[in-house]
């Protein structure tokens, strides 16, 4: 997958708003999910921050549990295959986009196009935690906003200076360099549930938030590959959670 304008231009047409569908699978659908982590995948690994990644066959749970749900969401036909992973986490992810490395396996005939989100369990089942969209598009390889004290342990491109993030893209202002002198409000801080975080109000200066949703099993989120999104801890925070992140690929058009 090469990251260039024409690659930029094709994704960009793609892009619209991320919505949260909930109670898309009920919980013997949800429980399928969970089956299929652990028996139906054929890879896993761990994090340095105690993260259960597994992944493989996701073609083949694309087309036996996720096409039907999707087909009045997305346009499936532009699907040409999906990548992606299931995660068994203890804690929130910070602010980063899911888009390929720039050393990545892709072929240079594919192009990102959209990603969804399928929370699984959390435990308790008190947790209020919420996933949190911001306006801002990275239309490049995948990369961490990593402000403060909060570091990502990511092998993704880290960035403290969000200026230095290029090919940042949005609805309002198209192309365009981050500006942290543009101040998130405690108001906004706070109604978008980012005060459990838990990182501090500054590291999210210069991004501007497009909706902030709560994190509810059997609910199905779709967004841009390519947008800016975290998670939070809730005020009731959890032990674990469980789920399941798809990111579907597309075919570069002659136009790009």
């Amino acid at each position: 997958m090469i990251f260039d304008n024409k690659f930029r231009k094709q994704v960009e047409k793609y892009l619209s708003e991320s919505k949260h569908y909930p109670d898309i699978f009920n919980k013997d659908e949800i429980n399928e999910l969970v089956d299929f982590m652990f028996k139906g995948t054929k890879w896993w690994r761990t994090s340095p921050t105690g993260n259960l990644f597994l992944g493989g066959n996701f073609n083949q749970l694309f087309e036996k549990h996720i096409k039907h749900k999707i087909e009045n969401l997305l346009d499936t036909s532009l699907i040409k295959t999906c990548s992606g992973n299931f995660f068994h986490t203890p804690h929130q992810y910070g602010v980063h986009t899911d888009m390929p490395e720039p050393d990545n396996t892709y072929d240079k005939s594919e192009v990102t196009y959209k990603s969804i989100l399928v929370p699984l369990y959390m435990l308790p089942d008190t947790h209020n935690g919420r996933i949190v969209f911001y306006d801002q598009r990275v239309i490049d390889s995948g990369c961490t906003f990593d402000w403060g004290p909060h570091r990502s342990t990511t092998h993704y491109r880290s960035f403290t200076d969000y200026s230095k993030i290029d090919h940042v893209y949005t609805f309002d202002k198209g192309y365009h360099t981050i500006d942290t002198n543009e101040k998130m409000s405690q108001e906004i801080f706070e109604n978008s549930g980012l005060q459990y975080a838990p990182s501090k109000i500054d590291r999210y200066h210069g991004l501007s938030i497009e909706n902030s949703f709560p994190w509810l099993p059997g609910s199905l989120y779709v967004f841009d590959t390519c947008q800016v999104h975290s998670s939070t801890l809730g005020e009731k925070s959890f032990i674990t959670k469980a789920g399941l992140r798809i990111s579907f690929i597309t075919e570069r058009t002659n136009e790009s």
